[in-house]
């Protein structure tokens, strides 16, 4: 199996740029900027990252009035190290127009 995926490094810039999103957040952004890619690999890769140290993921529970209770758990991921990601233009200037 590839140490390496061009989805993950893809997600590594969005973050590096974004700072910290959901794997939804992360998503749409990546079809934005890259086209079309499934929102299943998009969590995968994401869980990945986190398994090989590349990513962080940080887990909030936000109170609220939601159809299924009073809680909802959301799911954060950062970039653990800057170090090494090749940022492409197109990602710092979509970011940029937010």
């Amino acid at each position: 199996m590839p140490k390496k995926s061009i989805v993950r490094q893809r997600l590594a810039e969005i973050l590096f740029v974004a700072g910290s999103l959901t794997a939804y957040q992360a998503h749409k952004h990546y079809l934005q900027l890259f086209g079309p890619v499934s929102q299943r690999n998009v969590y995968y890769q994401l869980e990945r990252g986190e398994a090989v140290e590349q990513f962080s993921k940080e887990v909030v529970e936000e109170e609220g009035d939601f159809s299924w209770g009073s809680v909802s758990r959301k799911v954060y991921y950062s970039l653990r190290s800057k170090e090494g990601v090749q940022l492409d233009k197109r990602v710092v200037a979509h970011f940029k127009n937010r």
